[in-house]
């Protein structure tokens, strides 16, 4: 029995490795991307102009790597796609030959000279937005140390000083002990009120929608129904914790199911994503779809390489199967809904009687980017467009409400908030 079970498990190792088909090399210029595969291993190159360092290897194991990491390849015509769990569209790969400047991909700490410059190409090759901050990144090269005799504490500074001016949460530097920096702005009204805190502006808000506030486990959401008939729920943020070999798509669609069901005989309901930073797009996807009656085209999106834009990917939404939420609807945002919080808003503009209220989001919708630079710190960027069904592009300025309504933080500050008010006024009088 044991050896019949050894054979079993060989078996099945070998029948989930990659397809003949598969194997060799694969690159995916907009992600700066290259993926060599043999029948045992896979290994994954970040690129630039001046680097090329391997970022991952693990076995070529198709199931193995579904499990632990999430992420399924599949062959498709002339191409390679990649679905990374957490995104919405495959990364798409076409064949090609080896790099020959990848033939020694181990991170190498060259000095802060080189780390500059991987950091200085990686975002010329793959940011879009310098026009929309009126940043000239050509001049921010001139910030290069000529030397490499710089401690850590002088490479961040210089990190740092080149990326300000752009008004991204999804730049991002993670710089070990020198700790984390994104150039983000907050709102004024914000850094006027240096008390308000996400989990403040979180409490007065499910204080005011006056709901016997329930919670699911594992994911960031509060909800209930007010005496009134209209339902309420505050999604904090686009996480859900996820079994291993579930994907957070399923995650998110099994846990939501609980509060479509206790929303039933909601005649209207107010989702609150104001304070929302983001997260996951399958996240957003997942509880959009239980909103739907008919597929919604939402929007595209595209990603940027030096020399344009890629072909847009076009993302259609299904409804959920099952009991759903098509009510009359109030989407809350404001300029600290982030990201996947925006992706969502995006869907849920497209379907009927939604109102969105409130004032314009972050602007951060793209994907971030990352790239691991050789002394081993993570740089993140935007790197992608998305386009609503109507051809508007909101990076950098934000998704616009239907109905504006002004931040009021001194109610917040007083433990009052209007905003609940007005959207269950607005839901009751319809």
């Amino acid at each position: 029995m044991l050896v019949a079970g050894a054979i079993s498990v060989a078996a099945s190792w070998f029948i989930n490795m990659p397809s003949k088909e598969m194997l060799g090399t694969w690159v995916a210029p907009d992600y700066g991307q290259v993926m060599r595969i043999t029948r045992l291993r896979a290994e994954v190159y970040r690129t630039t102009a001046v680097s090329c360092f391997r970022e991952y290897a693990f076995p070529a194991h198709l199931d193995l790597v579904k499990l632990i990491a999430g992420a399924s390849i599949e062959r498709r015509n002339d191409m390679l796609e990649l679905s990374v769990d957490g995104v919405v569209e495959p990364i798409r790969h076409t064949r090609s030959e080896f790099p020959s400047e990848c033939a020694e991909p181990d991170h190498t700490e060259r000095g802060a000279i080189h780390t500059f410059d991987v950091f200085w190409s990686a975002m010329d090759e793959h940011y879009p937005f310098f026009d929309l901050h009126n940043v000239d990144w050509d001049t921010r090269r001139e910030l290069a140390s000529s030397s490499d005799d710089l401690s850590e504490v002088e490479l961040s500074f210089l990190l740092k000083q080149a990326t300000l001016g752009l008004d991204d949460g999804h730049v991002q530097l993670s710089m070990g002990d020198q700790g984390y920096f994104s150039p983000e702005e907050d709102p004024s009204w914000l850094k006027a009120n240096p008390s308000l805190t996400r989990k403040l502006l979180w409490q007065t808000a499910l204080s005011q929608a006056e709901v016997p506030v329930q919670g699911l486990e594992g994911f960031s959401i509060r909800y209930g129904m007010r005496s009134d008939g209209i339902g309420y729920i505050a999604i904090k943020e686009m996480e859900v914790q996820k079994p291993i070999g579930q994907s957070s798509h399923e995650a998110a669609s099994r846990a939501f199911q609980q509060v479509v069901m206790d929303l039933q005989d909601a005649k209207g309901i107010v989702v609150d994503v104001r304070y929302n930073p983001g997260g996951s797009d399958s996240v957003a996807v997942a509880i959009a779809e239980y909103f739907l009656q008919t597929p919604v085209t939402a929007f595209s999106k595209r990603s940027w390489q030096q020399e344009g834009y890629s072909e847009p990917f076009l993302v259609t939404i299904h409804p959920a199967q099952g009991p759903n939420l098509a009510r009359p609807i109030v989407v809350l945002i404001s300029e600290l809904t982030g990201s996947a919080a925006e992706i969502f808003t995006l869907i849920m503009r497209e379907r009927p009687e939604t109102t969105i209220m409130g004032t314009r989001s972050s602007g951060g919708l793209s994907d971030v980017l990352e790239f691991t630079l050789p002394n081993g710190w993570l740089l993140g960027l935007s790197y992608q467009e998305y386009i609503s069904a109507q051809g508007e592009a909101f990076e950098g300025i934000g998704i616009p409400p239907d109905i504006f309504v002004e931040f009021d933080a001194d109610g917040i500050i007083a433990g009052t908030d209007a905003l609940v008010e007005t959207a269950v006024h607005l839901l009751g009088s319809n």
